[in-house]
């Protein structure tokens, strides 16, 4: 006898096994040699080729209930209630991965039995760390977007996973900048948003990148549409036209954040803005001090920068270049020199539309000269800036 490569010797196998086993040969005898040998070539064949139909994790369930002769009750703990037991039993309803965890270190039933969608179950996110519900009113998970929260707060862990997709954990700067005194910062939080912001980006049709596009003909261009009413719509195509990804995202509670430069993992630049102050003064000081980070630091500094209380001033090196940057592209230091002491909101419509920029980026440079916010209110383009992209 040979080992049994074909459906058609399996079957002409199994044909003479059971006409040996009706003969019943007496033990020992050749024939039942023959039985044990036939036996053993047919489990080596199903072994090798026949698929067993899968078996759903309710069915293995089912299994060890019966076999340790447990109710539905004394799955409640690790289920959540009479309701959802019976529903995850039916097969109504999926397991989530607390659950796959709770039974697993309860009952010992197999992962890979209980989750059959991947090989191994993914590292544990602590869905109390972020922001969940304010994420998903954001549209962060759109599988879900329009159900209430009370609906998927059981699978938080799979949306988070599925947003993530593995970088909750990366290693990042935080906070390039901050505001003295102020650290009750949501870590988590602002993660999120990063993450955000560079999924946008990935699906942002945009120019060829080159460092080469950023040139001093590209920054005069950017400096003359902030004269323009819709200044920021279309220094946002513009730069997104030159291969910048420019993301406008509103921040997360507990972030305070401004804006960001950072460098896609496909090998583009990507600035993100909160627009949280919704100021123009705000608007164009933020894109113009992350484009400085583009410009100067971003090769360099490949994790990127994320920037919180930008208004406040700033003790590190690398901040202060990129605030000069965005500063002299808009008023050089020897215009400043000029308009330094202006003080009328006349002088500064008049001495801005010299210099070809908005009235609220000079009158932003004097507030912030003086760190005396409460001066020029009427003139820093409050509640201009978030409509334009569409908020509110």
């Amino acid at each position: 006898m040979k080992i049994i490569k074909t459906t058609k010797e399996h079957e002409e196998a199994k044909r003479e096994l059971e006409a040996l086993m009706v003969s019943d040969p007496p033990e020992g005898s050749e024939e039942d040699e023959k039985i044990q040998l036939l036996a053993l070539l047919i489990a080596d064949y199903e072994k090798r080729t026949v698929t067993l139909p899968e078996v759903s994790p309710a069915e293995v369930i089912r299994y060890v209930m019966e076999d340790r002769g447990l109710k539905q009750q004394d799955l409640v703990p690790y289920i959540g209630s009479k309701a959802r037991v019976s529903e995850i039993l039916s097969g109504k309803r999926e397991l989530t991965l607390k659950m796959i965890r709770a039974l697993h270190h309860e009952f010992k039933i197999p992962l890979n039995v209980l989750f059959q969608e991947q090989k191994e179950l993914p590292e544990e996110i602590d869905v109390a760390s972020f922001p969940f519900n304010e994420m998903h009113k954001a549209g962060y998970f759109p599988e879900v977007c329009g159900k209430k929260v009370t609906e998927i707060k059981e699978r938080a862990e799979e949306l988070l996973h599925t947003f993530f997709r593995g970088r909750e954990k990366e290693l990042f700067l935080a906070f390039n900048r901050q505001g003295k005194g102020k650290t009750n910062i949501d870590q988590f939080a602002v993660q999120a948003w990063r993450c955000r912001v560079l999924d946008h980006a990935k699906t942002m049709k945009r120019g060829a990148y080159s460092r080469e596009n950023l040139n001093e003909a590209l920054f005069s261009q950017l400096t003359a549409l902030s004269a323009m009413d819709s200044g920021p719509l279309l220094v946002r195509d513009r730069l997104i036209a030159a291969g910048v990804a420019v993301v406008i995202e509103p921040h997360l509670t507990k972030t305070r954040l401004d804006g960001a430069a950072l460098w896609h993992p496909d090998g583009f630049p990507v600035i993100g803005l909160s627009l949280r102050h919704n100021r123009l003064d705000n608007f164009w000081f933020t894109l113009f001090h992350e484009l400085g980070h583009v410009r100067r630091h971003l090769d360099s500094n490949p994790q990127g920068f994320v920037d919180t209380d930008i208004d406040s001033a700033s003790e590190k090196k690398i901040e202060q270049e990129a605030d000069t940057f965005a500063l002299n592209q808009f008023i050089t230091p020897e215009d400043w020199e000029e308009v330094r002491h202006l003080t009328t909101a006349k002088e500064i419509r008049k001495a801005a539309n010299q210099l070809a920029i908005h009235p609220a980026i000079l009158a932003g440079r004097l507030r912030r000269e003086a760190q005396d916010y409460s001066k020029h209110r009427t003139l820093i383009g409050q509640g201009e800036v978030k409509a334009q992209f569409g908020l509110q």
